[in-house]
């Protein structure tokens, strides 16, 4: 599986140490994660670790093990408030120090509503850190906690509270500054209910989706990337701004809408996800 992996289309990998190992098994699949991290050339993907959860006992040796190894960054999961994070963070400090990492270098990725108090506290688990690239968030764990009988309504549309832990990620998201990824698709066969879920992502401004299948990758990506056309449009309101500006104007005309800053900052957005594609 992590030689396939080497060839897909992604644009990072996550190895993960947390649901995908059983509690026995994580101490012999540490070294494992770290052999792949420091051997294997992953071809400009980066590289993620998904860790234990900070309020277990694995937690810190999964950091232990795998820092050295340099990874880009850790997959946080659950966090229940910002002094999770800031424990995660501290530990990743000091690790960095012992093993002569620039400091900062390891970055965060956050799984931010697994629990009912991750998503009432979701604003300030997003501002917890300035390791943190991006948050994303997840129903299974959340509703397995909540007692959910199900996530989806007969239509595959969200239900009430996974539409909630959603829209809240991409508004915390927004709030500091940082990236949202939406969660996975769990429905491996359903490619065209992917491809609506990825656009529903886009119109809530997710910079990403995390796959949880390799045929998965093809669609996301698609979905993502702006068109040729879409990132001509972008740079040619940039540049109508650019041009105005140098008159004092920042509100006009452009093709028949009036536009000002939201209109500037959607642009460089559609110019962001183009490049990072």
């Amino acid at each position: 599986m992590i030689a396939k992996s080497l060839t897909l289309p992604a644009d990072g990998l996550i190895l993960d140490l947390e649901d995908a190992v059983p509690p026995p098994l994580k101490p012999a699949t540490r070294p494992i994660v770290r052999r792949w991290l420091e051997s294997l050339d992953f071809g400009g993907r980066e590289r993620w670790v998904r860790m234990n959860p900070i309020f277990t006992e694995h937690a810190v040796l999964d950091l232990e093990e795998t820092i050295a190894a340099r990874p880009d960054g850790y997959i946080v999961p659950k966090p229940r408030s910002a002094e999770d994070v800031r424990r995660v963070v501290a530990q990743v400090e000091r690790l960095e120090e012992k093993h002569g990492l620039p400091f900062g270098s390891t970055r965060l990725i956050l799984i931010a509503t697994e629990t009912p108090q991750g998503l009432l506290n979701i604003g300030e688990i997003a501002a917890a850190s300035k390791r943190i690239d991006a948050i994303s968030w997840g129903i299974e764990d959340l509703s397995a906690a909540m007692g959910l009988p199900r996530v989806r309504d007969e239509a595959g549309r969200y239900l009430d509270i996974p539409r909630y832990a959603r829209v809240m990620c991409a508004v915390a998201a927004s709030a500091a500054g940082i990236e949202s990824i939406d969660t996975v698709y769990t429905d491996i066969a359903d490619l065209d209910g992917l491809r609506r879920e990825c656009e529903d992502a886009i119109a809530m401004s997710f910079s990403g989706k995390i796959s949880i299948h390799p045929s998965q990758i093809d669609v996301i990506n698609a979905a993502f990337t702006p068109s040729a056309a879409e990132l001509a449009e972008a740079h040619e309101l940039v540049a109508q701004f650019d041009e105005h500006a140098k008159r004092g104007l920042f509100a006009f005309r452009f093709k028949g809408q009036m536009v000002d800053a939201p209109h500037l900052a959607r642009a460089r957005k559609v110019i962001a996800r183009a490049g990072g594609a």
